[in-house]
Parts: C-alpha cells; sequence; structure tokens
C-alpha cells in the first residue's frame, strides 16, 4: 500500500471516530447519539454508598420506540404511607399494613425526541406507587394511584444533552417536574389526589438534591 493510500486510510479512520465521539468506547461507530441514549440512566449523586443514595433514586429509561419513564423514589417517600388516601388504596392488599411500606415511587411516563445535543420530554400519565417487605411473600410493589397529566399546564422539559465516556449529562431548568426552576405547582398539572402526592414528594426531592449534582446520569 503507498504511502498516500495509507494516509487516506488513517484519516477516513479518525473522521469516524471522531462522529462517534457522543458515545463510549465500546459503542458502535455506526451508532447514532438517539441510539446510545436508549436504556436506563441513573442519576450519579444517588447511586453508589452514599446516604442519600440509601434515601433517594433518580432514573430516566429511553426506549427506542420514543417512550420515556423518569422515575423518583426511595426511602425519602415513607411518609406517604401517612396519608389516609395511600392506606384507603392498600385496602385488602399485601402491603394494606401501613407499617409494611418501605418508600414510594413517582413513575412519570412519555415520549422523548433528540435533534443534534437538543432533548425534549414530554410527560402525560403519572403513576404513583407503594413498595415494601411483606412476611413470607417478600418485595413487594404496588401501583396506587394512576392520573392523566393536565396538557393545559407545563408537563415538559428540555435538556442539553451530551453523552462522553459513559456519562449522560442532561443540563436544564429542571431535574424533574416540580423540581428546579420556573416549576409550577403540581396540584396544577395533575388532578386529585395524586397531584397532591406528586407535589409532597417533588418538596421532599428538592430538600434532599439541594447542593447536589444534577446533571450527570450514569448506566449501572
Amino acid at each position: 500500500m503507498t504511502s498516500r493510500r495509507k494516509s487516506s486510510l488513517a484519516l477516513a479512520c479518525a473522521s469516524v471516530f471522531a462522529l462517534s465521539g457522543c458515545g463510549d468506547d465500546d459503542a458502535s461507530p455506526t451508532q447514532s447519539k438517539a441510539d446510545l441514549l436508549v436504556g436506563t440512566w441513573y442519576l450519579e449523586s444517588t447511586e453508589g454508598d452514599s446516604d442519600l443514595a440509601a434515601l433517594v433514586n433518580v432514573s430516566y429509561t429511553f426506549e427506542p420506540g420514543g417512550g420515556v419513564r423518569q422515575r423518583v423514589g426511595g426511602e425519602f417517600l415513607r411518609v406517604l404511607r401517612e396519608t389516609e388516601a395511600v392506606q384507603q388504596a392498600l385496602e385488602g392488599e399485601d402491603l394494606g399494613n401501613a407499617d409494611l411500606i418501605d418508600g414510594a415511587n413517582l413513575n412519570w411516563i412519555g415520549e422523548w425526541t433528540l435533534s443534534g445535543d437538543s432533548l425534549h420530554v414530554a410527560f402525560d400519565l403519572l403513576i404513583v406507587e407503594v413498595f415494601g417487605d411483606v412476611p413470607i411473600i417478600g418485595k413487594v410493589t404496588l401501583p396506587v394511584f394512576e392520573q392523566a397529566l393536565n396538557p393545559a399546564a407545563r408537563t415538559e422539559l428540555d435538556y442539553t444533552c451530551e453523552l462522553a465516556e459513559g456519562i449522560l449529562s442532561l443540563r436544564g431548568r429542571a431535574v424533574a417536574i416540580g423540581v428546579g426552576a420556573g416549576s409550577g405547582q403540581l396540584t396544577e398539572q395533575v388532578e386529585g389526589t395524586a397531584g397532591e402526592l406528586a407535589q409532597q414528594a417533588v418538596d421532599l426531592l428538592a430538600t434532599h438534591l439541594e447542593g447536589q449534582e444534577t446533571q450527570r446520569y450514569a448506566k449501572r
């Protein structure tokens, strides 16, 4: 092979790797940024062995077909077991004894789109679930409320999305619906008991995340 052909081949290879710079070292150079985004990403500050990680979980799941779920939960939401509406919803269930509830999750469900570095997520459904350990049965997770979001209110988040070395960086005004700059009252977006529980949950979440890094996500 001539020196010119060797140089051309090296330049072509360098160009391919430059185009795949948003992925990690194991990613195929033919994968798009949207392909690399697919999967479940966990907020780094709520991972590991820290006191915060023991209480709080925040994650994004991006599906290939455009579906998205942001899950916010953990033991910090154990307080929801004291809510009369939750107790009533669990009557006759395995977690009917409120003392068995270890925590709760808010599951925001919707769709995602990506254009360059701009990630847009739009939510239209909230599912509130509780979890705990039941004697003999073991770990149980039960949905207690499911509520469509009010389309007239703000139910969308926008991020600048960057992927590098296995880390997803989401820079935007809000960490989650109801948490961040310009966030409104969730009771205006989500009707009924689900909205009241969500408002209580995000108020607690904002307190726990104060002063924490809230932009970096990683896959387990």
